[in-house]
């Protein structure tokens, strides 16, 4: 059986309210600034939101006196994209459901009347007084050993919100379900945590404390996974999370500037695509330790790319940032600004993105729009006018000969790009792109929560800059006799 049952999209709006009920605020549900430094690189809706919302919508048509839920988080819902829930098997004593996204599963939701065997062998646990924390603690791995503690849920009109599923666990049982969410969210593992799953037995009444008490019960440190026991509000479980790595944190001043001596790029102003973040924020680094003047462009982090710039200036170097949409012409955007020596372009829309297929035709649209399209508008505009070189940075990458499944659009894309670039070298005057496969670099996009080989991204740039500024020099006229 796989009907198609149920259909809702998450808005912001309904984040904030699920973030009240549940006291998770945690902000890769609700801030963009923040969700676009993770590998999701968006605000997802919460497992336990699309939980709740998905079993009730079921129960409200084949009703049930529901003993276990249990349920996975394959993969990342986003804010308003659709969501809708499939029917995989139903019996009398069991309901499997899916939700699907773009043909995607993010949930796979089991509502059971007879108990868990996993989330029954967990023994109570004695709650202490509630911690209602305001910001997501952020403890290190190893702290989370034997890491106890409770959350608790405030009285809401949940036979409103959730009607079905109210009559189905009742309201302790509401309140179970959005104290777990508070739990893996705001306080083990809290700040970078991921929902994996849960188990949860309902109407045990040996167990009626008004919290709900967790216990870290395993760690695996290969996967950064965490098993936390969980009892109260009638229930006993198990929670299944994971402890993301934080965003990377790229070269500060400091150490690029102890990798470069004297100031070889004195005189000469670059513009950065995309230098707020990632390779094109240690590009800037770079270009100012050596005495250049990067112009850095952002498109929605402005409050990274002041960062960036402030950096810079604090270690006595000179920066600008700007406002630049890569996807808008360029040439209105660009219609003041002085002209550069030299640009990098890292403008790049989110590499790892949903599928639903091997190929899809709209991904690829994309990535051409962002490596093709605006690429050559922007160095239109930039050449338009000049009587010198100027030098241009274009990265591909090696995922064109060792690409992944999810990855085919964007190699195609850069494909596309590198061939784009050879021929603007041989038939657009004024302008020389050096175009370099790079290998995989620890960067925002690529940050994942098992260890992965990635390059540094201070080693992998700084040739390549020394390489983009010498192309810039211009040769000192011939002296005269």
């Amino acid at each position: 059986m796989t009907d198609l049952f149920a259909s809702r999209v998450f808005s912001l709006d309904d984040q904030t309210r699920f973030a009240r009920l549940s006291s998770d605020f945690n902000p890769i549900h609700l801030e963009q600034s923040f969700a676009r430094r993770t590998q999701a690189g968006a605000p997802i809706v919460h497992g336990v939101h699309t939980l709740v919302w998905a079993a009730n919508a079921v129960l409200q048509a084949f009703p049930m006196t529901v003993a276990n839920i249990s349920a996975r988080f394959p993969q990342p819902l986003y804010l308003d994209e659709i969501a809708a829930v499939r029917f995989k098997k139903r019996t009398g004593q069991q309901i499997d459901i899916e939700v699907v996204a773009a043909d995607v599963v993010v949930a796979l939701v089991k509502l059971s009347s007879e108990p868990g065997k996993v989330a029954a062998s967990h023994r109570p646990l004695t709650p202490a007084s509630p911690r209602p924390l305001l910001q997501p603690a952020n403890p290190a791995f190893d702290e989370f050993s034997g890491l106890t503690g409770t959350a608790a849920i405030a009285d809401a009109d949940f036979g409103a919100l959730f009607p079905a599923l109210v009559t189905a666990i009742g309201t302790d049982g509401i309140k179970a379900l959005l104290a777990t969410s508070q739990i893996v969210g705001m306080h083990c593992p809290g700040l970078h945590s991921l929902f994996a799953g849960l188990n949860i037995n309902f109407h045990q009444q040996a167990d009626r404390n008004r919290a709900l008490a967790y216990a870290v019960g395993k760690l695996d440190a290969r996967f950064r996974s965490l098993q936390i026991d969980v009892s109260g509000y009638g229930t006993t479980g198990r929670l299944d999370a994971f402890a993301r790595l934080p965003p990377p944190s790229q070269a500060g001043m400091t150490e690029v500037s102890a990798r470069i001596s004297e100031r070889p790029f004195a005189g000469q102003k670059s513009l950065i695509v995309g230098g707020s973040r990632g390779l094109g924020a240690v590009t800037a680094k770079i270009v100012a330790a050596g005495g250049g003047h990067p112009v850095i462009t952002y498109r929605d982090g402005r409050e990274a790319a002041e960062l960036v710039a402030g950096e810079i200036r604090r270690a006595g170097g000179s920066c600008d940032i700007l406002h630049y949409d890569a996807l808008l012409p360029s040439g209105e955007q660009f219609g003041a600004i002085q002209p550069v020596d030299c640009c990098y372009y890292f403008a790049t829309p989110k590499i790892f993105v949903r599928k639903s297929g091997l190929y899809e035709a709209a991904k690829l649209r994309t990535f051409l729009d962002f490596y093709v399209d605006s690429f050559f508008d922007l160095c239109t505009t930039l050449v338009r006018d000049r009587s010198d070189k100027l030098a241009v940075f274009y990265p591909s990458t090696v995922a064109i000969e060792h690409g992944l499944n999810t990855t085919a659009e964007y190699a195609m894309a850069k494909s596309a790009g590198e061939t784009l670039a050879r021929y603007l070298n041989e038939f657009m005057p004024h302008i020389a792109i050096l175009c370099r496969r790079l290998p995989r670099i620890l960067t925002d996009q690529t940050a994942t929560i098992g260890v992965a080989s990635a390059e540094d991204a201070l080693d992998v740039m700084l040739p390549v800059v020394y390489e983009v500024q010498q192309m810039a020099r211009r040769e000192p006229p011939a002296s005269s006799l």
